[in-house]
């Protein structure tokens, strides 16, 4: 079983926002990390180029490394893409498609931060970006009801299919939540594939519907960056939920039943 690194970055610039501000990588330190990835010979590939290899119908090539992004923010066109075509990095966009602007006009996020639009998650796709899906509101999947749950998972995914010309293969839970049954439940929608997060080396026996990454936050240093690449005293993922995940999900789940009764939705 061979380990491989799958970083999960969100937004690259400047966080216009406090919330978005301890997931934000400058523009420099971007560019630093995907050259490392080229200086030192890194092969990187798509989530859904990935599959194959957790079917065991293919081999990983010698350094292989995921780039992944969530969300959607308006950066990674004007700030990410540019880099990585520079570098010839290939990459995954996972958009909640609830922030999405229409036509050419960017789009908004809860906490106000610029998103992509429409016409520019079109253009993302045409120039080779695997764009998956993220939900349609960013909601916390394993704390709604069942049908919920199914709308935002299937919804996205023909909004994104709509407005890009492109069949979407691939999904990332919000907050890197799911369950055995959010679980299946993207399976039954038709993705193929979906990431978690975990904060672990992912590997070629991971599960396809919870594929771990490591995410790349602000603080982190240049040395945090090469462990992540190298395993140096990073975890290789389980295939199971740690107790810790599974009473952190009872505890989310009474709180979201709980603003859905104070917000009327319940009996």
């Amino acid at each position: 079983m061979r380990a491989l690194p799958v970083l999960l970055y969100h937004s690259i610039g400047e966080a216009a926002s406090s919330e978005v501000a301890r997931f934000a990588i400058t523009p420099k330190v971007f560019d630093g990390h995907m050259r490392h990835l080229v200086e030192e010979g890194y092969s990187s590939m798509t989530v859904t180029q990935l599959l194959p290899v957790l079917q065991g119908s293919a081999v990983l090539p010698e350094r292989p490394v995921l780039v992944t992004f969530d969300d959607g923010f308006r950066d990674f066109l004007t700030n990410a893409l540019p880099v990585m075509q520079r570098h010839g990095i290939a990459s995954t966009l996972y958009a909640t498609t609830g922030f999405m602007g229409e036509g050419g006009a960017p789009g908004s996020n809860h906490a106000g931060d610029e998103m992509l639009s429409w016409r520019e998650l079109a253009e993302v796709a045409g120039q080779g970006v695997e764009v998956g899906g993220h939900t349609h509101s960013h909601a916390m999947l394993d704390t709604l009801p069942h049908a919920a749950a199914r709308d935002e998972i299937a919804r996205c995914r023909s909004l994104i299919e709509q407005h890009t010309g492109r069949a979407v293969a691939s999904f990332a839970y919000p907050h890197g939540y799911s369950s055995a049954w959010v679980r299946r439940a993207v399976a039954e929608a038709g993705y193929t594939s979906a990431c978690a997060v975990k904060n672990a080396m992912s590997h070629t026996g991971d599960d396809r519907f919870a594929i771990a990454r490591l995410m790349l936050e602000a603080s982190h240093t240049r040395g945090d960056f090469l462990r992540m690449l190298s395993g140096d005293g990073v975890p290789v993922a389980s295939s199971r939920d740690r107790w810790t995940t599974r009473g952190w999900r009872i505890v989310r789940r009474g709180l979201a039943a709980g603003r859905r009764l104070r917000a009327g939705s319940l009996p």
